[in-house]
């Protein structure tokens, strides 16, 4: 009698995992298809990424609800790809840098989470089999495990930040510590990004063809990062020890409760 049933819970497992691919598919190619719609509509336009960045601070600077509508283009943004630097440097222009950091911390951490999950949800058994090689393993491990430190280390690293994004999606690293240590990691360059856009009118910068933003990582910028990124070595060198330490300890009073 077991049979039938463990043979309905197969069926019901495969429809399960097929209707799971199935929206992935459909999801991904509606992605997929919005975004090279946009791309031509770009290309047909000839608009370069100093241009869109111009059309999207005109229509936040004459709109009612401008705070609310920089939050939803700058969550938007990393299904887009656009680069997230602008808009930080956009939020002190439109608002000033106090307010402009409050919304450009909530907009990049909208940014960073929708990203996140996005991974997720497109994380298909396939990727799943990565586990099993070695360094992937071993990587995962200690994303999962120090999650907030090695967090910090990838966003103080300057790597890029979409990268950073789809990858803690794709590996699973815990969201909690994932959200705590992106707005950790995330706050010093955003301050830079943001005092300077306070004090520059962003319409007459973007006509500025030799300006980068970029080149507002200064050497102040990276001692900031660096610092960063030795309290998280620290933080995980001794997470780490702790861990050993209470696994060694738990071994021992299983020994001693065994004998």
């Amino acid at each position: 009698t077991l049979f039938p049933s463990d043979h309905r819970q197969c069926e019901q497992a495969m429809s399960e995992q097929s209707s799971r691919r199935r929206s992935r598919l459909i999801a991904g190619a509606i992605w997929g298809a919005l975004l090279v719609a946009a791309l031509v509509w770009i290309y047909v336009q000839g608009l370069s990424i100093r241009e869109i960045m111009r059309l999207v601070y005109e229509y936040v600077v004459d709109n009612p609800f401008a705070p609310l509508a920089y939050i939803v283009i700058y969550g938007l943004r990393s299904l887009t790809f656009f680069p997230a630097m602008w808009l930080t440097i956009a939020a002190g222009s439109l608002f000033g840098f106090g307010p402009g950091l409050v919304y450009a911390l909530i907009g990049e951490n909208l940014s960073a989470n929708i990203a996140y999950f996005m991974a997720r949800f497109f994380r298909s058994e396939e990727h799943a089999q990565d586990d099993k090689n070695p360094r992937i393993a071993a990587f995962r491990r200690l994303l999962v495990e120090q999650a907030f430190p090695t967090t910090v280390v990838l966003r103080a690293s300057f790597l890029p930040f979409d990268l950073v994004n789809y990858a803690c999606g794709l590996l699973r690293v815990p969201w909690i510590p994932y959200a705590l240590a992106s707005v950790v990691g995330m706050l010093p360059p955003m301050i830079t990004f943001v005092s300077f856009g306070a004090t520059v009118n962003l319409p007459d910068l973007l006509s500025q063809q030799e300006f980068s933003p970029e080149q507002l990582i200064d050497a102040k910028q990276l001692m900031i990062s660096g610092g960063l990124l030795v309290a998280s070595a620290v933080i995980a060198f001794f997470a780490h020890r702790r861990r050993k330490t209470l696994a060694a300890r738990a071994e021992r009073n299983a020994g001693t409760d065994s004998d």
